[in-house]
This record gives structure tokens, sequence and C-alpha cells, in this order.
């Protein structure tokens, strides 16, 4: 963690979750965060970002409703191009299982 791999935990709302507010969120959960980074930015490059990993509704009207956004984890490996997602909310060891297929897969994918 924090070498090969790393978590990068990316907030949609940026007026809510300002870098104060994710520097608290990060005090709540203890102090083992290493390599697990905490982001924020500007509203449009979030929202384009958002729309390249698929994390968005194809209805617009729930798309726009911060509320109704699922929890997504998305994870790939750089060196094969191999990139999956699964429901944050499942089981850490499904999570975990899913994580390392693609993270232990040596086959290269065309880009």
């Amino acid at each position: 963690m924090g070498k090969d791999i790393l978590f990068l935990s990316i907030s949609i709302d940026p007026d809510e979750d300002d870098p104060e507010t994710l520097a608290l969120y990060r005090e709540y959960g203890g102090s083992d965060w290493e390599g697990w980074l905490h982001l924020t930015g500007d509203f449009d490059e979030i929202e384009t970002l958002r729309w390249v990993l698929g994390a968005y509704d194809l209805d617009p009207e729930l798309d726009s409703d911060k509320t109704e956004h699922a929890g997504i984890v998305t994870f790939g490996n750089d060196n094969t191009n191999w990139w999956a997602a699964v429901p944050a909310l499942i089981a850490p060891e499904e999570v975990a299982d899913a994580i390392i297929r693609i993270a232990g897969n040596p086959v290269k994918q065309p880009r």
C-alpha cells in the first residue's frame, strides 16, 4: 500500500468537501492512511473524471442528485491497462479478490 497500490478517494462535491473537511475525515479513521489519498478539486475537472471512469447515471435527473450516487471502487493496472469496478459496499474480501485479479494479471491489453 502506497508503493505498488495507491487508493484515491475523490469527492464529487468539492463545495462541501474542501481540503480541511477531508483532513478532518482522515482523523476520524485513525492515522494509518498511508497510500490512500482523499482528493477534491475543481468541479468541472471532477465531473470530467467521473464520466471518464464511468461513475455516472444515464438519467440526468438522478445523476445531478449527489445523494443518489452509489459508491464504486474503480481499479486498474497501469502496466497492463486492465480496469474494472465493483460496488464499494460489497464484502471487503470481494473487493480485494477483484483487485488482486486485475493487479496480478500480467497480460497486456491493447490500448
